[in-house]
């Protein structure tokens, strides 16, 4: 009888957090993301109740997160029946990564993917990504390296760039004679804080003489700054879905605090929320707010900000900002403000209509376009972000476009 209550109980609970969920006009598939929202709300909750018993560990609700997400998101085995792609784990000068060769090689060198999960830094691993990373090896047949690199809050800034780093640089330097890979065809892809992490690594590359260049940057809905967390797609967000769904700008301000200083600091959070982590001298003299400027964002999608306001000018809190300016000024944590973009790989630059930092990619896109590089950029109006993957038991068609449309981009331009 008790299980019974228990589990009424778990499903009311569930029931719950998919009627409360709100889905804006225009969002793909409504219900199937009703779900996915309500099970991720479960698994939260989930997580808050594990890490109550756990008073003396600060890092304990992010680790059972982790935990959690992991049961559901186990990885295939190494062969699958039908499959011409072997996958192991393996480590790349000391970083672990989940390697996908193809059983059946051509006899000549071919081309090569590395992938860097998401999770705001904080979350996902290469073998909760394993359904994704070796659907897109059996469509590219290709080796495919999935980097497996050092999460916060646990290890800060830039520890995870440095590994993604390592491992990139070692795969550079040994895929020819290792796995019959071209190292002039190598293409480096990832979503969210992966698509940052591709987007910093394929610039370090590009400024080491002693390596190929990568021949191309695949950077689906990308963060790439932390200047202003009040952009048109921020705001459109608060209003479509305020602080619920995937990522709320409450969400990214946490990610952001645990990158930066190992935990979410209430304080610090409120300031880069109300974007007064930037003193005013800052905002009128230098040259980097240009690269966030809002009226580069297409004319239709501020537009689609119902009660869009203009930058806010306070004074900023000069105390943090010296504490964090070197940060966030730095390409590794920003990399919209480098200041020279040119020469770097080939870049196709995905975005979404309901993802808070949209604006990231459209600033980077165009800033690369702007730099000589050439750049594809397409918008995916009934999108969220993370809707290529999140979990195994949800799969929305657009997310199954935007896969298709990386795996066609590299074919076609690696």
């Amino acid at each position: 009888m008790k299980y019974l209550l228990f589990a009424c109980t778990l499903f009311g609970a569930f029931l719950a957090f998919v009627l409360r969920t709100p889905v804006p006009e225009g969002l793909g598939e409504p219900w199937k993301y009703r779900l996915l929202i309500a099970t991720m709300s479960l698994q939260a909750l989930s997580a808050r109740i594990r890490a109550y018993f756990q008073p003396d560990n600060p890092h304990a609700y992010i680790q059972a997160l982790r935990s959690i997400r992991d049961l559901t998101n186990q990885p295939s085995p190494s062969e699958i029946k039908g499959s011409n792609i072997r996958s192991k784990v393996t480590t790349f000068d000391g970083v672990r990564v989940r390697l996908y060769e193809p059983i059946k090689k051509e006899d000549s060198l071919q081309p090569a993917l590395i992938f860097i999960h998401g999770g705001g830094n904080a979350l996902g691993s290469p073998d909760g990504y394993d359904r994704l990373t070796r659907l897109i090896a059996e469509r590219l047949n290709v080796v495919v390296v999935s980097i497996d690199y050092r999460l916060s809050p646990e290890h800060l800034f830039p520890a995870g760039h440095l590994d993604c780093l390592r491992a990139t640089s070692w795969f550079l330097r040994n895929a020819d004679q290792d796995f019959s890979v071209d190292t002039s065809r190598v293409a480096i892809s990832g979503d969210s804080a992966g698509g940052h992490l591709s987007a910093t690594v394929s610039q370090a590359i590009h400024d080491d003489q002693t390596l190929p260049n990568l021949k191309l940057q695949i950077l689906i809905y990308p963060v790439t700054q932390s200047l202003d967390l009040l952009t048109p797609s921020y705001q459109k967000y608060d209003q479509d879905f305020g602080d619920e769904g995937v990522l709320p700008r409450k969400r990214v301000a946490a990610f952001t605090s645990m990158h930066h200083l190992g935990r979410s600091d209430p304080l610090y959070m409120q300031q880069i929320l109300s974007n007064e982590h930037i003193i005013e001298e800052f905002r009128l003299n230098s040259p980097y707010l240009r690269y966030v400027d809002h009226d580069v964002i297409p004319t239709e999608l501020r537009k689609e900000t119902r009660l869009y306001l203009p930058p806010r000018q306070g004074p900023g809190n000069e105390s943090l900002w010296n504490q964090i300016k070197g940060t966030y000024l730095d390409p590794r944590w920003s990399p919209l403000l480098r200041e020279d973009l040119s020469g770097l790989p080939q870049a196709f630059v995905t975005t979404c209509g309901f993802d808070s930092i949209r604006d990231d990619g459209i600033f980077y896109a165009k800033r690369l376009e702007a730099a000589g590089v050439k750049t594809k950029w397409k918008h995916y109006p009934s999108a969220f972000h993370g809707v290529m993957f999140l979990s195994n038991f949800f799969w929305f068609q657009v997310g199954e476009e935007m896969t298709k449309d990386m795996v066609e981009f590299i074919q076609n331009n690696i």
